[in-house]
């Protein structure tokens, strides 16, 4: 999947593990973009059935991330094919 920041495909997601209960990604990000310690990182999705890519809203303070260091704030992907589900059901409030 692309990595992305402002709409613009900076790297690409390389590798997906789990680690305990947490997911754990590894991510290659082009040369010369820099993220910093406050970067957060949330699962999107393209249109309404769309491709998943990694959405990344770069911080403006904190230390800059380097090669190996881990962004820490994340947010869950919204799970569109559940929400129709519970709408077409009638389980949305």
């Amino acid at each position: 999947a692309s990595v992305e920041i402002a709409g613009v495909e900076v790297g690409r997601v390389r590798n997906i593990g789990l680690s305990s209960d947490r997911a754990l990604v590894a991510l290659a990000i082009q040369d010369g973009v820099k993220l910093y310690s406050d970067t957060i990182a949330s699962i999107k999705t393209r249109g309404i059935i769309g491709d998943k890519y990694l959405a990344l809203s770069v911080g403006a303070g904190g230390e800059t991330i380097k090669p190996g260091d881990k962004i820490r704030d994340t947010e869950s992907g919204l799970d569109l094919e559940e929400l129709v589900s519970q709408y077409v059901h009638g389980k949305v409030n």
